[in-house]
């Protein structure tokens, strides 16, 4: 399914996501492996029972992000995004752990036409991640320079 344009994006539009994704410890590990991240709460297991603030191992936070942020691409953008211009807010209210299944929702927030660029277009998105409880886990904000359907002339 290709992606939507520019002007298909209204603000206070909600998008809540069909597809789903359940953690497992192995894929968490190798995220933040690769990322470098050598906290042990997110690597080891025998350490985050004895010292976790959980007792237990916790799913490495921006792992949980990515699949949030990539559970929209089918949905929203394969195929219109130029690029990502900014990400902030982002918060980790609830911890992910392995076994946990996430979904994500997505609304826009605001867009504004290029000035510059007739085929583009910035669009504002709020990306949020849950947990199979409905417990949110992740939430970010995003501008995406998306593909206009019609340009100006």
């Amino acid at each position: 399914m290709a992606g939507l344009y520019f002007e298909d994006f209204e603000p206070g539009n909600v998008y809540r996501h069909e597809v789903t994704r359940t953690v497992t410890l192995a894929d968490s590990i190798q995220f933040a492996c690769l990322c470098m991240e050598t906290e042990p709460t997110y690597i080891d297991e025998d350490w985050a029972k004895r010292n976790g603030r959980h007792g237990r191992i916790e799913v490495y936070p921006y792992y949980a992000l990515a699949i949030v942020m990539a559970v929209q691409v089918t949905e929203l953008t394969q195929g219109t995004t130029l690029g990502n211009l900014a990400m902030g807010g982002i918060t980790f209210p609830h911890p992910v752990f392995p076994g946990d299944s996430l979904r994500g929702q997505t609304t826009i927030l605001g867009k504004t036409v290029s000035k510059s660029k007739a085929d583009r277009g910035v669009v504002e998105f709020f990306h949020e991640g849950f947990n199979q409880e409905g417990k949110l886990i992740a939430s970010c904000m995003r501008k995406g320079m998306m593909l206009r359907r019609h340009p100006r002339v």
